[in-house]
């Protein structure tokens, strides 16, 4: 009998979109059929809802060391879409081990956009002497192999030469950053024209170097 799946796993901009999220927020259990995603932003959650088609409830949880329930949580099984995401190079305990990932480059946008999202930021600050504003566009990982592979990703199919990956003194976590002009070109080309998901937080830091 073929196994049930709810989730479509043929490649789309939503999908690529929650890879992205699930990258770098989300987590695949040892029971291998079961991800959760994790974060302060409920718009984030309900992204990841709408793009995979999926009605779990919405949890909340703390951090731990609080009991104060300031982040929104969502699980899911799912033994197919798990087994999707083992084949693309998501495993348990990925976040150090996580390297080259198997995503369609027309769909590569969508997918950097979702790790954007999960774990990446768009800083705006002005320049001392300057003070024109400065933009620096980041994302972060524990595994310097996966931030390598972005770039050079970034580098083959937008022509973008630049970026640069700094690393914590543990070298526990790792930082690939560009400058403005490089981070420019990339919010462009993540957020096109009629582009549906995204943070809009993140999306009103980025809209006016996206209008220059």
């Amino acid at each position: 009998m073929k196994r049930l799946s709810k989730i479509k796993t043929i490649w789309s901009t939503d999908l690529a979109y929650a890879v992205g999220i699930i990258t770098t927020d989300g987590n695949l259990s040892p029971n291998n059929r079961s991800i959760n995603v994790t974060s302060k932003d409920l718009e984030m959650i309900n992204n990841i809802k709408e793009c995979l088609g999926i009605s779990n409830k919405i949890g909340r949880k703390g951090n731990g060391s609080s009991e104060i329930k300031r982040y929104y949580v969502i699980q899911f099984g799912d033994v197919n879409f798990y087994e999707f995401l083992n084949s693309i190079g998501l495993t348990k305990n990925k976040s150090k081990t996580i390297g080259e990932l198997k995503i369609p480059d027309e769909f590569f946008i969508d997918f950097l956009r979702g790790c954007l999202d999960g774990d990446g930021n768009i800083d705006v600050y002005k320049h001392k002497e300057s003070n024109i504003p400065q933009l620096k566009l980041r994302f972060c990982s524990a595994s310097i192999i996966f931030l390598k592979w972005i770039k050079q990703k970034v580098k083959i199919l937008f022509k973008i030469e630049g970026g640069s990956i700094h690393s914590n003194k543990l070298y526990t976590m790792h930082i690939l950053s560009y400058g403005k002009t490089d981070a420019g070109k990339i919010l462009k080309f993540m957020y096109y024209r009629n582009v549906q998901r995204f943070l809009n937080r993140k999306y009103k830091i980025a809209l006016p170097f996206i209008k220059e």
